[in-house]
């Protein structure tokens, strides 16, 4: 969290393997759950591939307040890009692990988990620092591993998760409430927020 001229802003990122369907995700929430009211900007900002996959990040803010703002933004699942990620887990707030349910992406996922812990361990005292929020993604396609499974598998079952489709929207205006609500609850525990109100 970070106080600038008395506006507190909550940085959010979408974390997972390439193709996992995070910046569709983001997408749906935009186009579906976020008031026009909340919105700062008209369409989400990405900085894409020639063939459509997120290059670096794409950035969505929100205001959810006179001086309350959320910055979402999608962290690239290449490979090559590995160290983007890395800076942009830095003042961090919380986490949509957005994780492929294919079970052809399993091994690919657990690497991901790897990472991810790597960067909690290197940003945050512990877990109790950042806001998790799982989704399992592409529940709406065949050949995939359902959430009770990969939860365990994969070592995040700490967390809240949903079952969810990016696609279709399923569970996503659930799980994005999830992580405000849980967000909003350590602003309100967070000496910063006395300094607004």
């Amino acid at each position: 969290m970070r106080l600038i001229n008395g506006q507190l802003y909550i940085k959010i990122l979408f974390f997972g393997t390439a193709l996992a369907g995070k910046t569709t995700t983001l997408n749906w929430v935009y186009q579906n759950v976020i008031p026009n009211s909340m919105k700062k900007t008209s369409e989400i900002k990405s900085i894409n591939t020639s063939f459509g996959q997120t290059m670096l990040f794409d950035f969505v803010p929100i205001k959810i307040s006179d001086n309350i703002n959320f910055r979402f933004f999608t962290a690239t699942g290449q490979d090559y890009y590995a160290g983007t990620r890395k800076l942009l887990f830095q003042e961090v707030d919380g986490v949509f692990y957005v994780v492929d349910s294919q079970k052809a992406e399993l091994e690919h996922n657990k690497e991901f988990v790897d990472e991810f812990y790597q960067h909690v361990n290197t940003y945050f005292k512990s877990l109790k620092d950042i806001s998790v929020v799982v989704l399992f993604n592409k529940q709406d396609l065949e050949d995939i591993y359902k959430a009770s499974f990969l939860k365990k598998e994969l070592a995040l079952d700490k967390f809240p998760s949903y079952e969810t489709s990016a696609v279709t929207g399923k569970n996503l205006k659930l799980a994005f409430s999830r992580m405000i609500k849980i967000c909003l609850r350590r602003v309100s525990s967070n000496q910063l927020y006395k300094t607004i109100i």
